[in-house]
C-alpha cells in the first residue's frame, strides 16, 4: 500500500507502510499555478514515484521523497 498526502504525519500516524508528500491538501498529486506541461510532469513523477514505492520493503510507516 501506498499513500499520498499532504500531512504525511497523519498516515504514518496510523501505521500506513509507506507514505509520500503530495503539494496541498486540495491538489495531492498537481499544482495549478504551474503550466499545463509543467503541472503533467509534475503529476508523472509523483505518480511514478509511488509506484515504486511498492516495490520497497519496509518494517514500519515510511516517509518517502516525492522526488
Amino acid at each position: 500500500m501506498a499513500y499520498c498526502s499532504a500531512i504525511p504525519s497523519i498516515p504514518i500516524s496510523m501505521g500506513v507502510p509507506r507514505v509520500v508528500p503530495g503539494i496541498a491538501v486540495t491538489h495531492l498529486l498537481g499544482n495549478p499555478a504551474l503550466p499545463p506541461a509543467d503541472e503533467r510532469e509534475l503529476r508523472e513523477r509523483l505518480t511514478a514515484r509511488a509506484l515504486a514505492m511498492l516495490t520497497e520493503r519496509v518494517a514500519k510507516p515510511t516517509l518517502f521523497p516525492a522526488a
